[in-house]
């Protein structure tokens, strides 16, 4: 198993848009070759994933349904482990309903997954989704 790190997985992900990702096509034929070698299997930690969200969704500005339709494509993959899957899964259904980022819905799911009953935040947006209760609040 190989490991991936956001930068790479953007690169194979989106196409290079007036140099937003500034990849040579020696890099883009390099991560190509790699990603479709015949049997590699690759993982994926949460941090990345959320790394992923968030340049798409605030650097790339792309709507949070797209958002949600990349992930799923990372988190269903057959070729891909998602470190913390079940966590992942949940986060990624959380960030749909709401208007947390994904990175404020893992954080509270591998807390819940932890033991804890919630997790305490200064951030209003993420206190109301499901998992957080803010400051003031608690």
């Amino acid at each position: 198993m190989i490991g991936l790190d956001t930068n790479v997985l953007l690169r194979w992900l989106i196409p290079d848009r007036e140099g937003d990702l500034r990849s040579s096509e020696s890099e883009l034929e390099s991560v190509a070759k790699i990603l479709l070698s015949e049997g590699a299997h690759f993982f994926v930690n949460s941090v990345v994933i959320a790394e992923i969200a968030w340049v798409l969704e605030r650097q790339l500005r792309l709507a949070r349904p797209i958002v949600s339709e990349v992930l799923s494509r990372l988190l269903y993959a057959e070729n891909i482990t998602v470190g913390n899957d079940a966590e992942v899964r949940a986060a990624q259904s959380e960030f749909v309903r709401s208007s947390a980022n994904l990175a404020d819905c893992v954080i509270a799911q591998l807390n819940l997954s932890a033991g804890c009953t919630h997790t305490i935040t200064f951030d209003r947006k993420a206190a109301r989704s499901a998992g957080f209760r803010h400051v003031d609040d608690h």
